[in-house]
């Protein structure tokens, strides 16, 4: 019996520390348009707030927000992973392989250029939708890039309209859903910033340049932090 004991109280110990050993850190990586991860007037970012909360939690391991770029297209993200290109000597696929919780935000500079450049009194719809189905096809590569890196949770962030001019809330509308979509395909979780913002006149600044208000902030950083708190935290990621 005493044998019996000893060896039951043993493969006890074996299991917690082979399940400790076998826990997964949370590590937490903001990658994409550095425009978005940075704008607000007063209060931290979404991005950060998100960290906060997820720093406090014991099996916190990193939160990478390096490879995020001002001004960033679609192929130059795509150039930078196929690249490997390394910042303070941690390369860009080491980071996806580690982290299982990523955020993505990418195409806002491609959809900005190309409304900056029609005339608002022609009709440009053909164009601007062959356009969009462009930058699509590039979104699409580059989520297939990504996942061959990283086999986590990836939360892509939408597009909203900070053109200051209601017409173009169609063009929106139009790359939210085909890129919804798209995610939808390679099992990622899409938020859409869209009807997050600008159906919320409090969450965007009324002049250009247009900036997310600390109370827009705080909504993403709501929505999202919610979702990750619902599908991820839950299952221990």
């Amino acid at each position: 019996m005493k044998i019996f004991l000893v060896l039951t109280f043993f493969s006890i110990l074996v299991f917690i520390s082979y399940i400790q050993g076998n826990k997964k850190e949370i590590n937490y990586t903001i990658l994409g348009d550095k425009d978005l991860f940075s704008n607000n007037i007063i209060s931290k970012n979404f991005s950060d707030l998100i960290y906060d909360e997820l720093k406090e939690l014991n099996d916190f391991g990193f939160y990478s927000k390096d490879f995020i770029n001002k001004d960033i297209r679609i192929i130059d993200l795509i150039n930078d992973i196929n690249n490997n290109i390394e910042i303070d000597d941690i390369s860009v696929q080491n980071i996806l392989k580690r982290t299982n919780l990523l955020i993505l935000n990418i195409g806002n500079n491609e959809i900005n250029y190309k409304l900056s450049k029609i005339d608002p009194n022609e009709n440009n719809d053909n164009i601007i939708y062959s356009y969009i189905d462009e930058v699509l096809i590039d979104l699409e590569e580059l989520i297939k890039i990504i996942k061959k890196y990283n086999d986590g949770n990836i939360i892509f962030l939408g597009y909203y309209n900070d053109t200051n001019n209601l017409d173009n809330n169609k063009y929106y509308s139009y790359i939210n859903s085909k890129a919804q979509l798209i995610m939808k395909e390679y099992n990622i979780d899409f938020v859409n910033l869209f009807n997050i913002l600008n159906k919320n006149e409090d969450y965007l600044t009324k002049k250009t340049p247009i900036y997310i208000t600390n109370d827009g902030n705080l909504a993403i950083y709501n929505k999202i932090y919610n979702k990750i708190d619902e599908l991820y935290l839950h299952k221990k990621l």
